[in-house]
């Protein structure tokens, strides 16, 4: 059985014994949200900090990521990404989470060669910086979502060259571009470690659950290719009734 889990929006979606019972881990959304307070962040901390003790599977955190841009060359939306991640990174540290995701921010008209590396290059110096003032111990996780492809994400990563920092493969934004499930494996093999798994009609970002057959054309290709990731489901479900559909 693959590494599972479960994503949700907030800690009433967790039951720890279920999850337990279940064997599968959990991916934290809730620091998504913007425009959350410093106290309501300390309660959501806290909350989790409880939880987690009992918790024995995979634990992700996912941040936030509504008009970031690290790699920006306006340095004052460099310098508000770079608040952000760091907010991010502790509350990963305090929370002892294995994974934290951050989207890529990559935008695929950006496509220009000298504007391309440019932009790895000064992604490249924001994690630099941040990676040197930090000590988060886990995994930090690049999602694709607006490439249309995977080489510029490949790019990216090769770029960038932490062996910290990995991609996480989302699978529903990867199927609103032209490429094939098996090309993102395929190019990105070296740096997949989490994968997000939902589906939709190829127009819309629907976060629908997979089909059957979507299931089996993935597990096929991660054996194809040899890849151990961790499989996080991200769309709503009763995870007690969607957990056979992965065994």
């Amino acid at each position: 059985m693959k590494r599972i889990v479960k994503c949700i929006s907030s800690i009433e979606e967790l039951d720890v014994d279920l999850f337990n019972r279940l064997n599968i881990g959990v991916e934290i959304q809730d620091f998504t949200e913007p425009n959350l307070t410093d106290a309501e962040k300390e309660e959501i901390i806290s909350n989790y900090k409880r939880a987690f003790k009992n918790l024995k599977g995979v634990k992700a955190l996912h941040g936030p990521f509504l008009d970031l841009k690290p790699a920006s060359p306006d340095l004052l939306i460099r310098e508000v990404s770079y608040k952000r991640y760091l907010d991010s990174i502790k509350i990963a540290s305090e929370l002892n989470v294995d994974y934290l995701i951050f989207h890529s921010q990559i935008n695929p008209h950006l496509n220009e060669p000298y504007i391309k590396d440019l932009n790895n290059q000064q992604a490249k110096e924001f994690w630099e910086r941040i990676l040197a003032e930090t000590n988060f111990k886990g995994t930090f996780l690049i999602e694709n979502i607006f490439e249309r492809e995977p080489r510029m994400l490949r790019d990216y990563m090769e770029a960038v060259d932490f062996p910290n920092i990995k991609v996480n493969l989302d699978i529903g934004h990867a199927k609103l571009g032209g490429a094939s499930l098996e090309d993102w494996l395929v190019t990105l093999k070296d740096h997949i470690a989490y994968i997000h798994f939902h589906s939709n009609n190829g127009i819309y970002d629907q976060h629908q659950p997979p089909t059957k057959e979507e299931i089996q054309e993935l597990y096929h290709q991660l054996e194809k290719y040899e890849l151990e990731v961790v499989l996080a489901l991200e769309y709503k479900n009763n995870i007690e009734e969607e957990i056979n559909r992965y065994l």
